[in-house]
């Protein structure tokens, strides 16, 4: 896990909102990366999509998003904490059918770096987006 803080750092707090706003997400997104290139933005939108909808989806509140905007490294970095920090990551695998499981094959077919950080009693899933004009 990188230690830089070269970017402002950023959180949207879910709290206990039982369906994922996904739209304010999305919003919030594009207010902290304003000034940044549309192609980093639009990639930040997906993959914080993807994170958010599997806290939602595998695990329970309190979740949070935090982005930091490491223009200095060329990156975006985000982070979705949730309350369940044993539950699996297997990217292209899911109990809800067929045809999910594919969020974590797509963030890293971006080219985005992902992780995960376990504590006591939370989860840390993050990804590394590369701003793609560097």
């Amino acid at each position: 896990m990188s230690t830089s803080t070269s970017g402002p750092h950023h959180e949207f707090h879910l709290a206990d909102r039982e369906v994922l706003p996904l739209s304010q997400v999305r919003a919030w997104i594009r207010t902290v990366l304003a000034d940044a290139d549309p192609d980093l933005v639009a990639d930040t939108e997906l993959i914080a999509t993807e994170l958010a909808a599997n806290a939602y989806e595998h695990a329970r509140a309190p979740r949070l998003i935090r982005l930091d905007h490491r223009s200095g490294e060329g990156l975006v970095r985000l982070e979705v904490d949730d309350a369940v920090p044993d539950s699996p990551l297997t990217p292209g695998t899911s109990s809800l059918g067929e045809f999910r499981g594919r969020g974590l094959v797509l963030i890293k077919s971006m080219g985005a770096d992902w992780g995960v950080d376990r504590y006591a009693d939370r989860k840390t899933v993050w990804a590394e987006i590369p701003d793609p004009t560097r």
